[in-house]
Protein backbone atom coordinates (compact mmCIF):
# COMPACT_ATOMS: atom_id res chain seq x y z
CA UNK A 1 0.00 0.00 0.00
CA UNK A 2 3.10 2.18 0.94
CA UNK A 3 4.08 2.02 -3.00
CA UNK A 4 0.87 3.16 -4.37
CA UNK A 5 0.81 7.17 -2.62
CA UNK A 6 0.41 8.46 -6.08
CA UNK A 7 -1.85 6.33 -7.58
CA UNK A 8 -4.59 6.56 -4.63
CA UNK A 9 -4.36 10.25 -4.74
CA UNK A 10 -4.90 10.00 -8.66
CA UNK A 11 -7.44 8.22 -8.21
CA UNK A 12 -9.19 10.04 -5.65
CA UNK A 13 -8.62 13.01 -7.53
CA UNK A 14 -10.37 11.29 -10.64
CA UNK A 15 -13.73 9.95 -8.62
CA UNK A 16 -14.02 13.33 -6.64
CA UNK A 17 -14.06 14.97 -10.28
CA UNK A 18 -17.04 12.60 -11.26
CA UNK A 19 -19.05 12.60 -8.24
CA UNK A 20 -18.53 16.11 -7.93
CA UNK A 21 -19.56 16.31 -11.73
CA UNK A 22 -22.84 14.13 -11.04
CA UNK A 23 -23.72 15.87 -7.86
CA UNK A 24 -23.44 19.61 -10.11
CA UNK A 25 -24.42 17.90 -13.55
CA UNK A 26 -23.16 18.99 -16.95
CA UNK A 27 -24.97 22.69 -17.42
CA UNK A 28 -22.71 24.58 -14.27
CA UNK A 29 -19.61 22.45 -15.29
CA UNK A 30 -19.57 23.51 -18.55
CA UNK A 31 -19.28 26.85 -17.43
CA UNK A 32 -15.66 25.51 -15.80
CA UNK A 33 -14.84 23.61 -18.59
CA UNK A 34 -15.50 26.35 -21.02
CA UNK A 35 -12.93 28.73 -18.62
CA UNK A 36 -10.64 26.01 -18.60
CA UNK A 37 -10.53 25.65 -22.02
CA UNK A 38 -10.16 29.57 -22.45
CA UNK A 39 -7.43 29.63 -19.89
CA UNK A 40 -5.58 27.10 -21.36
CA UNK A 41 -5.90 28.78 -24.61
CA UNK A 42 -4.02 31.92 -23.03
CA UNK A 43 -1.42 30.25 -21.34
CA UNK A 44 -0.53 28.51 -24.04
CA UNK A 45 -0.13 31.61 -26.19
CA UNK A 46 1.37 33.38 -23.16
CA UNK A 47 3.43 30.89 -22.01
CA UNK A 48 6.23 30.94 -24.27
CA UNK A 49 7.09 34.64 -23.98
CA UNK A 50 7.51 34.37 -20.65
CA UNK A 51 9.54 31.51 -19.86
CA UNK A 52 11.74 32.86 -22.92
CA UNK A 53 11.76 36.02 -20.89
CA UNK A 54 12.74 34.26 -17.34
CA UNK A 55 15.21 32.26 -19.08
CA UNK A 56 16.98 34.88 -21.38
CA UNK A 57 16.99 37.73 -18.42
CA UNK A 58 16.80 36.39 -15.09
CA UNK A 59 18.90 33.96 -13.42
CA UNK A 60 16.56 31.07 -13.04
CA UNK A 61 17.92 29.38 -15.79
CA UNK A 62 21.31 29.36 -14.62
CA UNK A 63 20.35 28.25 -10.79
CA UNK A 64 17.98 25.50 -12.06
CA UNK A 65 20.81 23.97 -14.75
CA UNK A 66 23.66 24.46 -11.84
CA UNK A 67 21.12 21.95 -9.37
CA UNK A 68 20.15 19.29 -12.46
CA UNK A 69 24.22 19.21 -12.88
CA UNK A 70 24.72 18.75 -9.17
CA UNK A 71 21.78 16.21 -9.33
CA UNK A 72 22.48 14.16 -12.36
CA UNK A 73 25.72 15.03 -13.83
CA UNK A 74 27.81 14.10 -10.92
CA UNK A 75 26.56 10.66 -10.37
CA UNK A 76 26.99 9.62 -14.00
CA UNK A 77 30.17 11.46 -14.62
CA UNK A 78 32.14 8.40 -15.41
CA UNK A 79 29.74 7.25 -18.39
CA UNK A 80 29.62 11.30 -19.49
CA UNK A 81 33.21 10.74 -19.72
CA UNK A 82 32.90 7.71 -21.50
CA UNK A 83 30.40 9.40 -24.00
CA UNK A 84 32.58 12.48 -24.66
CA UNK A 85 35.74 10.00 -25.53
CA UNK A 86 34.14 7.48 -27.49
CA UNK A 87 30.60 9.18 -28.58
CA UNK A 88 27.53 7.09 -29.65
CA UNK A 89 23.99 7.26 -29.97
CA UNK A 90 23.30 4.30 -27.44
CA UNK A 91 25.32 5.21 -25.09
CA UNK A 92 23.71 8.58 -24.95
CA UNK A 93 20.34 6.56 -24.98
CA UNK A 94 21.45 3.96 -22.33
CA UNK A 95 22.40 6.92 -20.10
CA UNK A 96 18.74 9.25 -20.41
CA UNK A 97 17.32 5.89 -19.71
CA UNK A 98 19.67 5.55 -16.14
CA UNK A 99 17.95 9.23 -15.01
CA UNK A 100 14.69 6.89 -14.31
CA UNK A 101 12.11 9.28 -16.17
CA UNK A 102 8.72 8.35 -17.42
CA UNK A 103 9.05 7.43 -20.93
CA UNK A 104 7.63 10.71 -22.51
CA UNK A 105 10.34 12.83 -20.83
CA UNK A 106 12.89 10.12 -21.98
CA UNK A 107 11.85 10.00 -25.62
CA UNK A 108 11.90 13.82 -25.51
CA UNK A 109 15.54 13.77 -24.14
CA UNK A 110 16.20 11.57 -27.01
CA UNK A 111 14.48 12.86 -30.02
CA UNK A 112 15.91 16.58 -29.41
CA UNK A 113 19.33 15.02 -29.02
CA UNK A 114 20.21 16.80 -32.44
CA UNK A 115 22.30 19.57 -33.83
CA UNK A 116 19.73 21.75 -34.67
CA UNK A 117 18.43 21.78 -30.22
CA UNK A 118 22.27 22.01 -29.42
CA UNK A 119 22.08 25.08 -31.29
CA UNK A 120 19.48 26.70 -29.99
CA UNK A 121 20.50 25.64 -26.37
CA UNK A 122 24.10 27.42 -27.39
CA UNK A 123 25.67 23.80 -25.83
CA UNK A 124 27.95 21.91 -28.05
CA UNK A 125 28.55 18.75 -26.00
CA UNK A 126 25.92 15.74 -24.37
CA UNK A 127 25.72 16.73 -20.61
CA UNK A 128 25.46 20.13 -21.55
CA UNK A 129 22.30 19.40 -23.91
CA UNK A 130 21.16 17.15 -20.58
CA UNK A 131 21.06 20.19 -18.44
CA UNK A 132 20.09 22.88 -20.45
CA UNK A 133 17.38 21.10 -21.83
CA UNK A 134 15.87 19.88 -18.71
CA UNK A 135 15.88 23.27 -16.99
CA UNK A 136 14.57 25.06 -19.63
CA UNK A 137 11.73 22.17 -19.50
CA UNK A 138 11.69 22.91 -16.14
CA UNK A 139 11.15 26.18 -16.44
CA UNK A 140 8.86 26.21 -19.16
CA UNK A 141 6.43 23.80 -16.98
CA UNK A 142 6.60 25.95 -14.11
CA UNK A 143 5.76 28.82 -16.24
CA UNK A 144 2.62 26.94 -17.64
CA UNK A 145 1.26 25.86 -14.15
CA UNK A 146 2.35 29.54 -12.63
CA UNK A 147 -0.13 31.15 -15.72
CA UNK A 148 -2.60 28.24 -15.17
CA UNK A 149 -3.26 28.92 -11.45
CA UNK A 150 -3.27 32.94 -12.28
CA UNK A 151 -5.83 32.85 -14.53
CA UNK A 152 -8.36 29.61 -12.73
CA UNK A 153 -9.51 32.55 -10.15
CA UNK A 154 -11.94 33.75 -12.99
CA UNK A 155 -13.53 30.33 -12.68
CA UNK A 156 -15.41 31.44 -9.61
CA UNK A 157 -16.80 34.66 -10.83
CA UNK A 158 -18.69 32.79 -13.96
CA UNK A 159 -19.67 29.75 -12.31
CA UNK A 160 -22.69 31.50 -10.72
CA UNK A 161 -24.28 32.32 -13.93
CA UNK A 162 -25.61 28.82 -14.69
CA UNK A 163 -27.59 28.22 -11.43
CA UNK A 164 -30.94 29.05 -13.38
CA UNK A 165 -30.93 26.32 -15.83
CA UNK A 166 -29.80 23.71 -14.02
CA UNK A 167 -33.07 23.83 -11.50
CA UNK A 168 -34.98 22.74 -14.90
CA UNK A 169 -36.36 18.95 -13.87
CA UNK A 170 -36.31 17.40 -17.51
CA UNK A 171 -33.05 18.09 -17.86
CA UNK A 172 -31.51 17.25 -14.39
CA UNK A 173 -30.51 13.65 -14.49
CA UNK A 174 -29.33 14.03 -18.06
CA UNK A 175 -27.33 17.25 -16.43
CA UNK A 176 -25.61 15.01 -14.10
CA UNK A 177 -24.46 12.15 -16.42
CA UNK A 178 -22.94 14.61 -18.67
CA UNK A 179 -21.80 16.68 -15.36
CA UNK A 180 -20.14 13.00 -14.03
CA UNK A 181 -18.26 12.91 -17.30
CA UNK A 182 -17.47 16.55 -17.44
CA UNK A 183 -15.72 16.26 -13.62
CA UNK A 184 -13.81 13.10 -14.76
CA UNK A 185 -12.13 15.56 -17.45
CA UNK A 186 -11.58 18.46 -15.57
CA UNK A 187 -10.05 16.11 -12.15
CA UNK A 188 -7.65 14.30 -15.27
CA UNK A 189 -6.32 18.06 -16.48
CA UNK A 190 -5.77 18.83 -13.19
CA UNK A 191 -4.07 15.53 -12.78
CA UNK A 192 -2.02 16.49 -16.27
CA UNK A 193 -1.16 20.16 -14.56
CA UNK A 194 -0.31 18.25 -11.90
CA UNK A 195 2.42 15.89 -13.62
CA UNK A 196 3.60 18.95 -15.17
CA UNK A 197 4.16 20.57 -12.08
CA UNK A 198 6.69 17.99 -11.10
CA UNK A 199 8.74 18.31 -14.29
CA UNK A 200 10.15 21.63 -12.20
CA UNK A 201 11.66 19.16 -10.18
CA UNK A 202 13.69 16.98 -11.85
CA UNK A 203 16.90 17.33 -9.04
CA UNK A 204 14.70 17.34 -6.53
CA UNK A 205 13.70 14.45 -4.06
CA UNK A 206 9.64 14.74 -4.34
CA UNK A 207 10.47 14.88 -8.38
CA UNK A 208 12.18 11.85 -8.48
CA UNK A 209 9.49 9.98 -5.86
CA UNK A 210 6.56 11.31 -8.16
CA UNK A 211 8.75 9.59 -11.61
CA UNK A 212 9.34 6.47 -9.78
CA UNK A 213 5.93 6.35 -8.44
CA UNK A 214 4.70 6.60 -12.32
CA UNK A 215 7.10 4.66 -13.88
CA UNK A 216 6.53 1.67 -11.41
CA UNK A 217 2.55 1.80 -11.80
CA UNK A 218 0.94 1.06 -15.24
CA UNK A 219 -2.15 3.19 -14.84
CA UNK A 220 0.22 6.40 -13.43
CA UNK A 221 2.42 5.93 -16.58
CA UNK A 222 -0.20 5.41 -19.29
CA UNK A 223 -1.86 9.05 -17.56
CA UNK A 224 1.67 10.74 -17.71
CA UNK A 225 3.16 9.48 -20.99
CA UNK A 226 -0.59 10.27 -22.05
CA UNK A 227 -0.50 14.18 -21.29
CA UNK A 228 -1.51 16.35 -23.89
CA UNK A 229 -0.31 19.26 -21.98
CA UNK A 230 3.11 18.51 -22.14
CA UNK A 231 2.84 18.86 -26.13
CA UNK A 232 2.36 22.70 -25.36
CA UNK A 233 5.78 23.04 -23.96
CA UNK A 234 7.96 20.56 -24.99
Amino acid sequence: MSDHYLLIAVLIVLIGGAVKGYRRGFLRLAVWFAVLIASLFIVTKVSPYVSDFLIKNTTLYDNVREKIIRAYETKNEEDLKSIEKDGGSDKEDDLIDSFGFPDIISDTLRSNNTSDIYNRLAVTIFRDYIAGYLSALSIKAGTFVGLFLLLAIIWLILITAIKILEKIPVLRTFNRLLGMAMGITLSLVFVWVFFLATMMFFANSFGNWVFAQVKADPILTYLFNNNILFELIR
